[in-house]
């Protein structure tokens, strides 16, 4: 599967990236969270001729959120503790105040205490795609990658998402092909695979036109 880059797109992209950045800092006083860009757009580029794509999603029963033991750790340090510090600035598991953030699926501003943290690749998604097959260990590690696969949310967004892939929900229009980006890079580094909605949407949101 060959896959091209559209000029237009990367433009638009480009442009949409600057203003979402601009008015973040504006409106918030703070750092915005990274905006859709044309790097992003050329890494999704690449990215959809390396990873694995199959028809659908298949339905694989057995799953259970625990079986992941997502947010390890102490109850007062546990991963999610650590997201909301990595993002919302801070120490240890201490979180430096409350300023608000760009909601990285809405641009919107958004306090700690306003969010979930949301797996860029679903747990139930990826029990599916082959984590079924995953030993303890690799399963927890994939359900704590605070890395690759956590980002803060407003709530409502995150239940809005639920375990839906790339094929069945996508953030707002200026983010999403930054979402992409995100969503192929947790997919690689875990060997896991999309589907050919999955492929279609990703491509579309950075303008990329396939062959």
């Amino acid at each position: 599967m060959r896959v091209f880059l559209s000029v237009r797109g990367l433009a638009v992209v480009a442009v949409t990236s600057f203003l979402v950045a601009f008015l973040a800092v504006r409106l918030l006083g703070a750092m915005p969270a990274p905006a859709s860009s044309a790097a992003d757009a050329e890494a999704v580029g690449k990215q959809l001729t390396q990873v694995r794509v199959v028809e659908s999603r298949p339905t694989v029963t057995g799953y259970k959120r625990d079986r992941f033991d997502v947010w390890s750790g102490p109850a007062d340090c546990n991963t999610r503790h650590r997201v909301l510090v990595m993002w919302f600035g801070g120490a240890s598991c201490s979180l430096a105040d409350d300023t608000p953030i760009a909601d990285p699926y809405t641009g919107d501003g958004v306090g700690s205490h306003e969010v979930d943290i949301d797996h860029v690749y679903p747990l139930a998604a990826a029990w599916d795609f082959g984590a079924y097959a995953w030993e303890a260990k690799r399963r927890r590690e994939f359900g704590n990658d605070i890395e690759a696969n956590l980002v803060p949310t407003l709530s409502s967004v995150n239940r809005d998402k639920g375990d839906a892939t790339p094929g069945e929900w996508m953030p707002s229009t200026a983010l999403r092909c930054s979402y992409a980006n995100r969503y192929l890079r947790v997919t690689l580094k875990w060997g896991l695979a999309v589907s050919k909605d999955d492929w279609n949407a990703l491509a579309d949101a950075c303008g990329i036109e396939k062959k």
